[in-house]
């Protein structure tokens, strides 16, 4: 067996469950969601297949996906841009949107067809965690399983939104699947990764596109768990999924925990994105930060506490920022006070000016707008 994942087609979901954070993916996918002061949300499983060693990938985009080329471009960034790799953007045949669940379904079918890989790797967006693929592919082999779906033992609490869950076996072998489950506490909670055959899902596309049954729960979930040899791989480390405009704040918070960049942000396996050019960002003699992190270009001229900044920010004289999220290339004016706020790119939010939200109900500042 190859030391590295070279027979996995990656195949990610760029539009994943939008719904949950309708405000910050009505112009954008959930994809292309920012995330950390630097990154996106597609980063983290193009990082990770790219980390396991898997060459090609392809995007399924169903709308608002011009940034989203723009920024994964060649795949450059990830290591895919070489004669052997690439990204595909997988966009509807139209140019506008998919209008039903059966284009999806057809584009998927045409892109994985003629591709020489055994296996598929299907990936989700909603969710950040630096997943080992290069392990779950090795189990995947070595229990020569037909699927494989990654799960973390969590609390469903936090997901309650979006729960698929698994009882799984001393072996690992799923017995039984449940979607939205009326339980609660600790389980087996799936994350969105599944790695399968490609002949297996062949079959059941075909079978999809033949029978006009386009559901996620047929495509993804209806397997035959005597038939098929169906198991789990378990991730020990860090994993969050978005399921509210809360849950996108409260995660993004997270990273205020050093052990929790130490384990998003392995160097052993790092998280790649877009380079943007930037100045060192520059701190006047009046600026206080603590507990923050700020990106590079920005400017900083205030106090900024437990808060998320971006790349370009520029930060007023005499203002405070706290516990919020600053997008890129928004500027906060000379005196205002800025509170559990998430701000959007290209924001203006002019002098004096109060904002203030609430830990469990941050404020959202739509992108580009002007508040004066």
């Amino acid at each position: 067996m190859s030391g590295r994942s070279n027979n996995v087609l990656g195949l990610i979901f760029a539009n994943t469950n939008e719904d949950s954070l309708s405000q910050l993916t009505a112009k954008r996918t959930m994809a292309s969601v920012p995330f950390g002061g630097k990154y996106r949300l597609i980063d983290f499983p193009l990082s990770n297949m790219s980390n396991a060693g898997i060459n090609n990938v392809g995007i399924i985009a169903s709308s608002n996906y011009f940034s989203l080329m723009d920024h994964v471009g060649s795949g450059h960034a990830w290591d895919l841009s070489k004669r052997k790799s690439g990204v595909t953007i997988l966009p509807p045949f139209s140019g506008k949107s998919f209008d039903n669940a059966l284009e999806t379904i057809e584009t998927l079918h045409g892109y994985i067809e003629n591709r020489d890989e055994t296996d598929v790797l299907i990936c989700h967006t909603n969710a950040v965690a630096n997943l080992d693929y290069q392990k779950m592919y090795y189990q995947h082999v070595k229990k020569g399983a037909d699927i494989t779906f990654c799960y973390k033992y969590q609390d469903i609490n936090n997901n309650k939104n979006y729960p698929m869950v698994a009882d799984i076996d001393d072996d690992g072998r799923i017995n039984r699947l449940q979607i939205r489950p009326q339980i609660l506490g600790d389980c087996n909670l799936i994350t969105g990764s599944i790695l399968i055959r490609k002949d297996l899902l062949m079959s059941i596309v075909r079978e999809c596109v033949a029978t006009n049954n386009t559901g996620y729960r047929k495509l993804f979930l209806d397997f035959d768990l005597n038939k098929y040899k169906v198991f789990g791989y378990e991730h020990k480390g860090y994993l969050k999924t978005f399921c509210s405009m809360q849950d996108y704040y409260s995660i993004s918070m997270d990273l205020m925990d050093g052990n929790v960049r130490k384990d998003l942000f392995n160097p052993e396996r790092p998280i790649y994105t877009k380079v943007r050019d930037d100045r060192p960002s520059r701190y006047g003699f009046d600026c206080s930060v603590k507990g923050s992190l700020i990106a590079q270009g920005c400017e900083i001229n205030g106090s900024v506490e437990n808060s998320i900044i971006s790349k370009g920010v520029v930060i007023g004289k005499n203002v405070s920022v706290k516990n919020c999220i600053i997008m890129q290339d928004s500027v906060i004016g000379e005196n205002a006070t800025i509170s559990n706020v998430i701000i959007d790119k290209d924001c203006y939010i002019a002098d004096d000016q109060q904002l203030m939200g609430a830990p469990n109900y941050p404020v959202y500042i739509e992108k580009g707008s002007i508040i004066s």
